[in-house]
């Protein structure tokens, strides 16, 4: 009898996860953004050469965000916009790379210091419009 009452809650509980797995799986997909995975950068050293990869933060708004004026410190060169990718050289002590994607987003690297070669690529299924650097 103990065995058939324990066969029955081990039964009942697995019913109960089953259940609960499959009311969560549906959730879980309906999160996926329609744009295919993350935006991603990376940021080579121009003394060392040594680069850095990662994921941008990203804040929603896009392009209608202003970014906040860039510092007197802050120093930019050769920027390149070319499909999903935005890329510029940056020189100063505290300052942020973004740009812009035409999934509405902006993704934003930094704090950085010192001389930066900094690319930032959108999420496929997007491409970047726009780009830039502020510092403070």
């Amino acid at each position: 009898m103990k065995i058939r009452k324990s066969l029955a809650v081990l039964g009942a509980s697995a019913t109960l996860a089953l259940g609960f797995g499959g009311a969560v799986a549906p959730a879980a997909q309906a999160e996926v953004p329609r744009w295919g995975g993350n935006a991603a950068y990376s940021q080579t050293n121009l003394h060392t050469g040594t680069v850095e990869q990662g994921i941008p933060r990203r804040s929603f708004g896009g392009a209608e965000m202003m970014p906040p004026a860039a510092a007197a410190s802050l120093r930019c060169w050769n920027p390149a916009l070319s499909g999903r990718s935005f890329a510029v050289s940056c020189s100063g002590s505290r300052y942020y790379v973004y740009t812009d994607c035409t999934n509405d987003r902006r993704y934003i690297v930094g704090p950085l210091s010192g001389a930066k070669r900094v690319r930032i690529t959108c999420p496929a299924g997007s491409q970047a419009m726009d780009g830039g650097a502020y510092g403070y």
